[in-house]
């Protein structure tokens, strides 16, 4: 399963490409570097919104308790 960050900028990235397309279609003429601008931005603020996928094979091994001395 994929981390929903990635998921999150790869449909924002899909999205924007269908919308400028469809603005296209309408006469609305994009320059290209203006809709891959808009796609790396709106693809990064997706991800940056996106929440973390909690992936506990991931997580660091924590150190064992340190060992209490023994009483007199």
């Amino acid at each position: 399963m994929p981390e929903k960050k990635v998921t999150a900028a790869a449909l924002a990235g899909a999205i924007v490409t269908i919308l400028i397309w469809i603005l296209r279609l309408a006469n609305i003429d994009v320059p290209a570097e203006v809709a891959a601008a808009i796609t790396t931005l709106l693809a990064a603020v997706a991800g940056y919104l996106a929440p973390h996928t909690h992936r506990p094979d991931l997580a660091p091994r924590t150190a064992p308790a340190p060992e209490t001395p023994a009483g007199p």
